[in-house]
């Protein structure tokens, strides 16, 4: 096929994933499951409260039950022309989400030098992700966040890149959009550890000397937030104090497997290709695989992922796909987490930016309940756009085989959700 007609599947294919993208908003699909109650019970209450009283609903704002930072609120709430009604705000966060799209394909464009319409296909994956389609399109927090990190990445590897003028300004914009994604989602807070722990390694001190700089400045907001709040949610039961009930560090251990099983997710198409070009496995990353898998069936034995079994909020779709294919019997999703350690292994070989990065990003295994959406799309933003690769991968992803095996790949995972959520469920 030569490439005109290559060019036109592309950007008919795109044409076709956006338009779906905006029909999924009028058919008010949303299967994801909790985004219509999250939007109705916490999104738009907090937004009208915010229009009708700032201080008073920033003093309470803990009695709302939102467990994320106010910023999406007060921002929609006051500069958002859109917020008169329900349906019309909604469409305007649909559109707005759709700029995670065009910022990301300039990342990946820019990191990888690919064609235009290359970089646009692999950031349109978002568009066919469940979870980033159902906050699109009912107008909930996560997506603000993403759009704020992918902004922040965009000036980080210009930075990286040294294509700017004023080291002060670009680092401010580093800064800056970091802490908006932090004020809209706490967890992006990985971020700014990633980012100074990284140029604390490489010695880079005039990075961060200017960074923590602005980062003291920018978490002014949040330190008088917690003060006059605390960690306290009010409920009709009493008070709950989420630091210590529903985020702690005492969640981890049980959260790992969950975290690497989606790892080999969101990364298994991308490396199906590296694979299907190599063609063949070393042996000590065999070896290390399958003590992976032993380690992991000797827990499994001894009874220590039961918990497992007993979810019934979070684990997301491998462990759904575990339950329906082979009821309790979790040898399949033990393979499939130790092959997301082993993803986490061969790429925190590659480079300390890896290993800082899967370091930082622990802090998502911290909630008590660990859920999917935290990191849709995270991963495939963290792959494709901070991570070191192997020399290849640059050119992997210029390959028609890597884009049809990845589109192909999230198309299943969409359609599948889509018939789990609507019929199955």
């Amino acid at each position: 096929m030569n490439e005109t007609n290559k060019n036109v599947l592309k950007y008919s294919y795109l044409l076709i994933v956006i338009l779906l993208y905006f029909i999924g908003f009028f058919l008010r699909e949303n299967i994801a499951g909790g985004a219509e109650a999250d939007f109705l019970d916490l999104t738009w209450p907090l937004i009208s409260a915010f229009k009708i009283n700032f201080l008073d609903t920033l003093l309470n704002y803990g009695s709302f039950g939102e467990g994320n930072l106010p910023l999406f609120h007060i921002l929609n709430a006051y500069f958002n022309p859109f917020n008169y009604s329900q349906f019309v705000f909604q469409g305007s966060i649909t559109a707005i989400s759709f700029l995670n799209v065009v910022f990301f394909s300039q990342v990946i464009r820019e990191k990888y030098k690919l064609k235009k319409i290359d970089a646009l296909i692999y950031a349109s994956i978002f568009l066919i992700l469940p979870f980033f389609r159902s906050s699109a399109f009912w107008g909930i927090t996560e997506n603000f966040g993403w759009l704020f990190l992918i902004l922040s990445i965009k000036y980080l590897n210009l930075y990286e890149s040294k294509n700017y003028k004023n080291i002060f300004f670009i680092i401010f914009l580093v800064c800056f959009f970091s802490s908006l994604a932090l004020y809209t989602r706490q967890y992006l807070v990985f971020f700014p550890i990633f980012v100074l722990i990284k140029n604390l390694i490489i010695k880079n001190y005039q990075f961060l000397k200017i960074s923590i700089f602005y980062y003291l400045i920018f978490s002014i907001p949040g330190f008088l937030f917690l003060f006059y709040l605390g960690n306290v949610l009010k409920t009709d039961e009493g008070s709950i104090n989420l630091l210590l009930n529903y985020h702690n560090p005492k969640f981890i251990l049980k959260n790992l497997i969950i975290f690497s099983s989606f790892v080999c997710f969101y990364f298994f198409p991308f490396e199906i290709v590296k694979f299907l070009k190599k063609r063949k496995i070393e042996k000590n990353n065999l070896l290390f695989f399958l003590s992976i898998i032993i380690i992991l069936l000797i827990f499994n034995f001894f009874e220590l992922f039961d918990y497992l079994k007993l979810i019934e909020l979070g684990g997301g779709a491998p462990l759904k796909i575990n339950f329906i294919l082979f009821g309790d019997n979790l040898i399949f999703y033990i393979i499939f987490s130790a092959l997301g350690i082993f993803f986490i292994y061969n790429y925190s070989k590659i480079s300390k930016t890896n290993l800082v990065l899967f370091f930082s990003t622990i802090i998502f295994c911290f909630p008590k309940y660990i859920l999917q959406e935290y990191f849709e799309p995270l991963l495939i933003i963290l792959l494709l756009s901070l991570m070191d690769h192997e020399k290849n991968f640059k050119e992997y992803l210029k390959t028609d085989k890597m884009m049809f095996i990845c589109i192909s790949y999230f198309l299943i995972y969409l359609i599948s959700s889509f018939y789990f959520r609507y019929f199955l469920k």
